[in-house]
């Protein structure tokens, strides 16, 4: 348990960390584009560790089916993260992303009958409101608006990336090294990902031929062209994201998935700091207070 839970606070730092950055890229060089290279950035780097170490492949059908469709998820959740970061602000949207771990509670209850406590369960609620008032503004005559779309953007990748973040126990509680297991996901993840980057470049190139706006331009909306000289940002990122992961599954091999999930997540904090003092990100009353509640949910599911 002690091994799993220093995993978890390795991937909570990275994850932070890597928060910030994925920002500054996605806003930078598009989201399809900054997550398709980057992911796949990651995916070489955990094959080259998986190599290095001298894992053996060994892998049945079934955990590969499982897998894919864990990868699907994956995929998902991390174009819903790239574009809650792109429209910001970072400091709303990195507490709500927090809610990973408090959803990975549920799904590890649901997916692998594990028990979390009372206190544990009291978090989650408390949590889950503290993302909603985080992502509101209440402006004069009690009108109520989104800071923008990117909470809720947030809220997708909660809700499917916990799922495939609980998921990944399966396979390694079945004896799949928890390196083979996170690196066959991103596989499909990264597939995934680029399948979409493909097909809504083609559409937005015809509609712009065709002197037309595309909805989807969102997705592929870049201010910077990827050179050698600003391609070392794209290649941090994936390097860290490569970290991370290999750290979760580390962790989810020695500790329970809800446990890891919790602690993986808690570093989302590292991205609020950030978002104030780089971004000069400023959030209302009402905001602050559902940063704290996240907070505080997240240290009764730890501590619990």
């Amino acid at each position: 348990m002690l091994i799993g839970t220093v995993f978890g606070l390795i991937t909570a730092i990275t994850l932070g960390v890597n928060n910030l950055l994925t920002a500054v890229v996605a806003r930078r060089f598009g989201v399809l584009r900054s997550t398709t290279v980057t992911l796949t950035i990651a995916f070489v780097v955990m094959i080259a560790w998986a190599v290095a170490i001298g894992v053996p492949y060994q892998i049945t059908r079934d955990q590969v089916i499982l897998l894919g469709l864990l990868g699907a998820a994956a995929a998902t959740s991390f174009l819903g993260s790239y574009m809650a970061l792109r429209l910001g602000p970072v400091s709303v949207v990195s507490p709500i992303s927090a809610l990973s771990g408090a959803i990975t509670v549920l799904y590890s209850y649901w997916l692998l009958a594990e028990r979390p406590t009372a206190v544990q369960w009291v978090g989650i609620p408390i949590a889950a409101a503290g993302a909603v008032l985080a992502s509101l503004v209440i402006e004069k005559g009690t009108k109520i608006r989104l800071v923008t779309w990117g909470p809720v953007f947030a809220m997708i990748a909660v809700l499917v990336g916990s799922l495939s973040n609980a998921g990944l126990k399966i396979p390694i509680r079945d004896g799949l090294d928890s390196n083979w297991t996170i690196i066959t996901q991103r596989f499909y993840t990264v597939a995934y990902v680029a399948l979409v980057f493909v097909i809504i470049a083609r559409i937005t190139q015809n509609r712009n031929r065709e002197g037309k706006e595309s909805r989807l331009e969102d997705w592929d909306k870049r201010q910077s062209k990827i050179t050698w000289r600003n391609g070392w940002l794209l290649v941090l990122v994936g390097v860290i994201d490569a970290i991370s992961f290999v750290t979760f599954g580390y962790g989810l091999a020695y500790a329970p998935a809800w446990l890891i999930g919790l602690l993986s997540q808690s570093g989302r904090v590292i991205a609020v700091i950030g978002g104030v003092i780089f971004f000069h990100e400023r959030l209302h009353h009402l905001q602050w207070t559902g940063v704290g509640l996240v907070a505080v949910g997240l240290v009764m599911s730890i501590a619990g």
